[in-house]
C-alpha cells in the first residue's frame, strides 16, 4: 500500500459508512411509504357500517376500533370512553343476521412509552448522524496529519543533508516521540 492510499483509507471507510446509513434510512422510508395505511373514519360511520352489514370483524384496542369490511379493507375509528353502543351494534347485527356474524375482539392496549421517551427515541437518527460526522472529521484530520515515523524519516533526511544539526534533530525527535 502506498503512502497516499494509506492516508485516504480511513476517509474511504467513513464515506462508505455514511453511504450505508443514508441508504438504510432511504430504504426504511420507502418501506414505510409502501406499508398500507389504515383509513380513519368517524365513529358514526363505523356504527353505520356495522348496522348495514358491511363489516366482517371488529377489533377494539384501547380507544381505537379497527374494522375489517366485507371487501377486506380496514378502517379505524376512535371509540368514546365507556361507550357500549359499539358492542350493542355488533350484538344486534349478529342476532339479526346469524349467517354473517361479525367477529368481535377486544384487546388490552399495550402500554406506550410516553412523550419524553418517544421524543428521545425519535432523536436517535439525528444523534447517530452527528456522531458519524464527528467521527469522519476525526478520521480525516488524523489521515491528513503525517505519521510520527514519517516525520522522523524527514527529520533524519534533513539532518543527513545538513539542514539540521544533530542537536536540532534530537530536540525535534523528542518532540515528535512524545
Amino acid at each position: 500500500m502506498t503512502d497516499r492510499s494509506a492516508r485516504f483509507e480511513p476517509v474511504r471507510g467513513i464515506l462508505l459508512l455514511i453511504l450505508l446509513v443514508v441508504l438504510a434510512v432511504a430504504f426504511l422510508y420507502a418501506y414505510r411509504e409502501q406499508s398500507p395505511s389504515v383509513e380513519t373514519i368517524s365513529y358514526g360511520q363505523l356504527l353505520t357500517g356495522i348496522q348495514g352489514g358491511q363489516v366482517r370483524a371488529v377489533t377494539v384496542e384501547g380507544g381505537r376500533a379497527t374494522i375489517t369490511r366485507s371487501d377486506g379493507t380496514r378502517q379505524q375509528a376512535t371509540v368514546p370512553d365507556r361507550d357500549d353502543a359499539l358492542a350493542r351494534a355488533v350484538s344486534d347485527r349478529n342476532q339479526t343476521d346469524p349467517a354473517h356474524r361479525i367477529e368481535w375482539r377486544y384487546e388490552q392496549s399495550s402500554p406506550g412509552f410516553g412523550l419524553a421517551p418517544a421524543a428521545l427515541l425519535s432523536s436517535v437518527p439525528l444523534l447517530v448522524l452527528i456522531a458519524l460526522i464527528l467521527l469522519a472529521a476525526s478520521a480525516f484530520s488524523r489521515a491528513r496529519a503525517p505519521h510520527r515515523y514519517e516525520l522522523l524519516a524527514r527529520l533524519a533526511d534533513l539532518r543527513d543533508r545538513g539542514a539540521l544539526s544533530e542537536e536540532e534533530f534530537q530536540r525535534e525527535k523528542r518532540r515528535v516521540l512524545g
